[in-house]
């Protein structure tokens, strides 16, 4: 190309002026056939999205792993555009997550209204089988199966007709699979682990079977915190509530406020934030900087980490399931980003006497690209 150029008669300063920005452009340019078949498929897919929200959230549900969005923010995402979304249950949902003929209302699962609550008054989505943690596929297919001719009734009915063994049935259990058969989690897991001629059933348990009393054994209640943390543990999302909002009053106590009142706040303001990590991002191009997503109980939120904040946090904090972020609010264009000045785990900035949310058995959610 610069021989070209000079035999043109252009100067060689130039030439290779414009090798350089050809150059580049190659750093991060793709042709424009790319470019067109990639518009086309977002064109689509936004069509999609915006009217039938159900089956678009359904098929992205069904291709997990993809992408950065975990199926927490896919379903948090369709609630806010007026979509009601169902449990996971063993009789009514198959192993990839579908549509249910009951109409979202808004309740609850279906939180928008006006123009935003694209899929109200459509079909609701229901949660796969695929979504309880450590259940296989060929065992949610039995149970697809052996639900076709008629639903089942009881613990031991499920696992006869599909031929499920003791840790499949605590999988579904701890899940909260269950409660179509009338089984909260802890009876659940209760039943699953007594002995009933089941396969897999635990020999210390022999004999807790229906004519010895067992179901007469008084379990507590979960707590509705315990309730949510389970549905991370199990599923990776909760339909009930968020971890972080029954720590709201003791972080607000701490100055930290709501990713939603960060947002609010104008420019240049310092604020702290927490919420579980939902991704990490080092882009090559960055210069070293981290791009973190965060979320708390009103939504998510863009962290810039500059390489001295990165380094300066704890190891720990670089990887916790849940962190505190002091930053300032940036806003540019309509979107606000929050430039971190510190990073810390959740449960290291807690202090003496924190909620017990400081330390939150929650495993780690985050999709990490660095």
């Amino acid at each position: 190309l610069v021989d070209g150029m000079r035999a043109r008669g252009l100067s060689e300063a130039f030439a290779e002026q414009v090798f350089a920005q050809i150059r580049g452009f190659g750093e991060y340019g793709f042709p424009e056939s790319h470019a067109a078949s990639f518009a086309l498929l977002v064109y689509v897919s936004a069509w999609l999205k915006r009217h039938h929200p159900a089956a678009f959230t359904a098929a992205l549900l069904a291709s997990q792993p993809m992408g950065f969005y975990a199926p927490a923010q896919l379903v948090r995402d369709v609630r806010q555009h007026g979509v009601r979304v169902l449990p996971v249950d063993v009789n009514s949902s198959g192993w990839h997550a579908g549509l249910s003929a009951a109409a979202g209302d808004g309740a609850p699962g279906g939180e928008a209204d006006g123009p935003a609550a694209w899929g109200a008054g459509g079909p609701c989505l229901r949660l796969g089988l695929e979504q309880v943690h450590g259940l296989e596929e060929a065992e949610g297919l039995r149970i697809e199966a052996a639900r076709r001719s008629g639903p089942f009734r009881s613990l031991d009915e499920l696992a006869r007709r599909a031929s499920l063994g003791r840790g499949a049935l605590l999988h579904l259990a701890r899940a909260g699979a269950l409660a179509s058969l009338g089984l909260d989690r802890r009876r659940g897991v209760w039943e699953a682990l007594c002995d009933r001629g089941r396969p897999g059933s635990l020999p210390l348990l022999e004999g807790l079977g229906d004519d010895e009393g067992g179901d007469d054994v008084e379990l507590p209640a979960s707590d509705p915190r315990e309730e949510v943390i389970a549905d991370y543990r199990t599923a990776g999302l909760s339909l009930e509530a968020h971890p972080l909002q029954f720590d709201r009053r003791g972080l607000s106590a701490r100055g930290i406020v709501t990713v939603a009142e960060a947002h609010a706040a104008p420019e240049g303001r310092r604020v702290a934030v927490a919420g579980l990590v939902l991704s990490r991002q080092r882009p090559v191009t960055a210069g070293g900087i981290i791009f973190l997503s965060i979320e708390d109980e009103t939504g998510p939120a863009n962290v810039v980490v500059r390489p001295e904040v990165w380094q300066a946090a704890e190891p720990a904090a670089r990887r916790a399931a849940a962190v505190t972020i002091e930053a300032r609010v940036q806003r540019r264009a309509g979107v606000v980003h929050l430039l971190a000045v510190r990073m810390a785990t959740l449960a290291d900035d807690a202090g003496d006497g924190a909620d017990a949310g400081a330390g939150l058995p929650l495993p780690r959610m985050s999709r990490d690209f660095c």
